[in-house]
């Protein structure tokens, strides 16, 4: 068997698959913000116990956690240094000398600072040129001064980041090696290891988002693991990067900056297996958790992979599954602004204090309290009845806070609260779809994560798409991801050829090289060879234009013409349809090739445990009254979901309730259980 967690803001989520029986488990626990590890252990005592299991039977733990992105979001990383080329020290605030794209016309809104302040910046002089040959030697008193000065100022982490270390990093090394020899205690950190690839901005920025991250991060392994082998004994541990694969604990420790983003990539992952199974091509994936709202696009089954992404406005390259993450959430706050208007987010309760109707010390009125208003949750059932909730709570915060001062009732105020919400939401994805030129009404929804259920038939809606499909294990479906993520590694090398001066037996030599680094590492993670897998492609653009696109190459013994010509027509159709129109008979120029090595994880059936009535009347709990907008209360159906079976249709209004998320049915709506045991609501 193997398991899967997912750290979130407010819960952490948990599933178990037993592979010799097909069977699939699923719990939540809240999220310990104090000590992490002490709710991952929780979670995986509670799921042991419901499944009935030992650790005995365990395979692997595949884990993510969103450490390394509240570290980043709350700027509570390592004091960080880096070094630098002479004359290089301020690239960090420099960057592409643009302003951020939410404050083209608000002028209070900047670029966040960097993570290394100046003065912790510092100079070495050397010199390597574009083609790799040395210009200056390495300065080696320079490259010591800088780390005795580093020392002295008590930084935890050194970035090192030379000019075109990513061609020829002999001075990288050289300093690296000088900086262990005057301060062995440092963490350090080599762009040319990390990202070897030019933008010699968007290179240091990497490496310094791994650097502060590191030491974090590797403090947090190294305390999970340790605790998890106290208790049970010798652990295969790996953690799910940013790109939607994993990798082991031991590597997690020193690629610090792949981590950032883990959770959410995992539930990319999880949509594109979802998506194959349903036949459907173009899937916006939305989770919605405790804390924020992620949203992912999945096209042709795969997941939508960039080198040119950020985290938190800071840029880094290294391939990611590009994200659009947005505090909307269960916990996202409600408030009133200095002119009367609603707001919601992008402030969180998080887990402590938590909504007001978790009873735990908090009293901000939060989207979960508006749900219960409205009757859109069970207060006896919440997380599988588990965490009983307080309607009174919830009303006396949102009469306090929002009703009385708007001068409406309760449930006029948390049906406001719902619909802020909604708009954020609906905003968030028309920035990743419609701004981007995709039409939304050819896409499909799939909602999941705890909140999720409840406002994806209100989304879809808005957004015109096709259909909103709630998966099984709905409220944890992100933690399914890591159990079907493929272990992988990102290998890349810059060559810079244009199309007329093309080296094929070069483009063959470093495909080769990469793959074999990759199948390497594989070895040493003990993936059996009819396991690996690689993928060769390339970074293309036209001559004179700045950016690149990623495009496949078939992979082969050679690199040929024919096989650069079918390449090259696959650019062309990327760019037409990003672009448009592309101009025949535009030189192109061939900027990186890129390996990805992946190991291939165990096939998983996605199944619900319920066994399933046809009849939908066979699952019917209760019927209890909603609100719906311009309605008032309804009596609504509420079925147990682990009681429908495949072929059932549910005629809204009605909910459909299982231990760790609901499902809203609007009326006029019909949704369809389909054989994996999703469900389907056709618009």
């Amino acid at each position: 068997m193997r398991i899967s967690i997912d750290v979130g803001g407010t819960f952490t989520d948990v599933n178990m698959v037993d592979d010799r029986r097909g069977e699939i488990y699923s719990v939540k626990t809240l999220t310990t913000p104090g000590d992490l590890s002490e709710g991952v252990c929780r979670g995986i005592e509670k799921i042991l116990s419901l499944s009935q299991m030992s650790m005995d039977e365990l395979d692997y733990i595949a884990h993510g956690a969103t450490t390394g992105t509240n570290a980043l979001i709350e700027r509570k990383g390592a004091k960080t240094g880096l070094i630098c080329t002479e004359g290089f020290r301020d690239v960090l605030e420099i960057g592409r000398i643009m302003r951020p794209e939410e404050g083209l016309y608000d002028f209070s809104v900047d670029l966040p600072p960097p993570l290394v302040p100046r003065y912790l910046r510092r100079e070495v002089r050397e010199r390597i040129e574009s083609q790799g040959n040395v210009l200056v030697p390495l300065d080696e008193d320079s490259a010591r001064e800088c780390a005795r000065f580093l020392k002295r100022e008590g930084v935890s982490s050194i970035a090192i980041s030379l000019l075109f270390s990513y061609v020829n990093p002999i001075h990288e090394r050289r300093v690296r090696e000088i900086c262990r020899e005057v301060f062995p205690e440092a963490y350090i950190t080599m762009s040319s290891e990390i990202c070897p690839e030019y933008r010699e901005y968007e290179r240091t920025s990497t490496a310094v988002i791994n650097a502060y991250l590191q030491p974090i991060i590797e403090g947090y392994i190294t305390n999970l693991v340790g605790l998890l082998e106290e208790r049970y004994g010798p652990l295969d541990i790996r953690i799910i990067q940013a790109n939607g694969g994993v990798m082991t604990a031991h590597s997690a420790k020193t690629r610090a900056v792949n981590t950032v983003n883990s959770g959410p990539a995992g539930g990319v992952v999880a949509t594109s297996f979802l998506g194959q199974l349903h036949g459907e091509r173009k899937v916006v994936s939305v989770d919605m958790g405790g804390t924020s709202f992620d949203i992912g696009l999945v096209e042709g089954g795969v997941p939508k992979v960039t080198t040119e992404g950020h985290f938190q406005h800071l840029p880094v390259k290294i391939p990611i599954i590009d994200l659009h993450i947005i505090g909307a959430g269960g916990g996202s706050i409600a408030w009133i602004d200095v002119g009367g208007a609603l707001n919601v987010g992008p402030m969180s309760a998080g887990a402590d204090p938590g909504p007001a109707c978790y009873n735990l010390e908090g009293d901000e009125p939060t989207v979960t309290d508006a749900n219960l208003v409205l009757g859109r949750l069970n207060p006896e059932y919440f997380n599988g009845g588990e965490m009983p909730l307080f309607p009174d709570l919830a009303r006396e915060s949102i009469e306090k806070r929002i009703a009385g001062p708007l001068n409406m009732s309760v449930e006029r105020a948390a049906m406001g609260i719902i619909q802020v919400i909604n708009a954020n939401m609906v905003k968030g994805i028309t920035s990743v779809t419609i701004q981007r030129g995709i039409d939304t009404r050819e896409w499909s929804l799939v909602s999941f994560g705890g909140s999720g259920g409840l406002h994806a038939l209100d989304i879809a809606r808005d957004l015109n798409m096709r259909r909103a499909i709630i998966p099984p294990f709905a409220g944890t479906f992100s933690a399914i991801g890591l159990l079907v993520s493929d272990t992988r590694h990102d290998y890349v090398q810059t060559i810079t050829m244009r199309e007329d001066a093309l080296n094929f037996g070069r483009m063959t030599r470093i495909f080769r090289e990469l793959e074999a680094e990759g199948r390497r590492q594989l070895q040493k993670e003990h993936i059996q060879e009819n396991h690996m897998e690689f993928m060769w492609s390339t970074d293309i653009k036209l001559v004179g234009q700045t950016y690149e696109i990623n495009t496949p190459v078939e992979r082969g013994l050679e690199v040929t013409p024919a096989v650069f010509q079918k390449a090259l027509e696959s650019f062309k159709a990327i760019y037409r349809e990003k672009y448009s129109y592309i101009h025949e008979g535009e030189k192109v120029e061939v900027v990186s090739l890129r390996v990805s090595a992946f190991g291939k994880s165990p096939p998983m059936e996605l199944k619900g445990r319920g066994g399933g009535e046809t009849n939908p009347s066979e699952a019917l709990k209760e019927k209890r009254p909603i609100y719906f907008d311009g309605m008032g209360f309804r009596e609504s159906a509420i079925y147990e979901r682990d009681r429908l079976g495949p072929g059932c249709e549910l005629t809204g209004p009605c909910m459909i309730e299982e231990a760790t998320a609901s499902t809203l049915i609007l009326p006029g709506y019909r949704g369809r259980v389909e054989e994996d045991e999703s469900i389907a609501i056709a618009l």
